[in-house]
């Protein structure tokens, strides 16, 4: 569902550039082009994407024993592969898993997850990134990175485009006008507010599968105050991951971006991918 409605979101930004341009279908065969390209690369490429742009690397069995010996563990009593493991080196401590299923999955955490939660909390938390590859969570919310970077950037060329280029053909003629000016003026709309729709395509897969994701790690770990005590410390914890950006923020144990102090943090309050940490919190209490 979410590649079709990139499918269609992407052809229709191509049809408004049409109409507005006036590329007699040039710029609808472009999208149409770009859309098959972008779902088929998303599926196969995504989380090297994810991972790239988060400047993971992986994780030596040797230096990481811990976080290796903890995952084996968890993967036995899941029923799950060993997924590759990746380290971020970043005083935050945050996770993320990333992947298309199971069998080509990848977990990376930071060096401040390492260096702040101790052994019962880790596992929580890794249970947590688990549960995502379990439940399949990661191919579409490591799809969703692709996609909604790919509907943002072809929308702001295009706006670009208009306003620094403008129509290279015009209709002159009287007839014809109002129906074309109608058309411009719902495509000009929908070039505006694509970013907008394709973020909120975003969240309608994010903020369920993060509660859900705390209720499967439980099943796994039979210990429920070990991810609450990991929830408690990212929850007090207020540095943010350097490499994180608005584009991979909803693939995080926790939101990764800055929420109070730095300009625009008002706007990623607004567009926040996860339930606040206390609803996570009290829910897993009361289990």
């Amino acid at each position: 569902m979410l590649l079709a409605a990139f499918f269609i979101l992407v052809v229709a930004l191509g049809v408004a550039f049409d109409v507005l341009v006036g590329f007699g279908g040039v710029a609808v065969g472009a999208a149409v082009a770009i859309a098959i390209a972008m779902s088929i690369g998303s599926y196969f490429w995504s989380d090297r994407i994810a991972l790239a742009m988060s400047h993971a690397r992986p994780a030596d069995p040797v230096e990481h024993r811990r976080l290796h010996n903890l995952v084996d563990g968890l993967c036995i009593g899941a029923g799950l592969p060993k997924p590759r493991l990746y380290v971020i080196d970043d005083a935050a401590p945050n996770a993320f898993a990333t992947g298309r299923d199971p069998e080509h999955s990848a977990v990376a955490v930071t060096t401040g997850l390492l260096d702040k939660m101790d052994r019962i909390e880790l596992e929580g938390v890794l249970a947590h990134e688990l549960s995502h590859v379990k439940n399949r969570d990661i191919l579409v919310t490591t799809i969703s990175v692709v996609l909604v970077g790919v509907v943002a950037l072809l929308a702001d060329w295009s706006l670009r485009f208009f306003f620094w280029g403008g129509p290279r053909h015009r209709n002159d003629s009287s007839e014809g006008r109002g129906p074309a000016a109608i058309l411009g003026i719902l495509g000009f709309v929908l070039i505006i507010f694509a970013p907008l729709i394709a973020r909120l395509m975003h969240f309608a897969v994010s903020r369920r599968r993060e509660s859900l994701a705390d209720f499967s790690a439980v099943k796994i770990t039979r210990y429920p105050p070990g991810l609450v005590s990991a929830l408690e410390k990212l929850r007090d914890d207020t540095s943010v991951v350097h490499s994180a950006s608005r584009a991979t923020a909803h693939l995080w144990i926790e939101s990764p971006l800055e929420r109070k102090r730095a300009r625009g943090a008002w706007l990623n309050r607004l567009f926040d991918t996860h339930p606040p940490l206390e609803e996570r919190i009290e829910a897993l209490k009361e289990l």
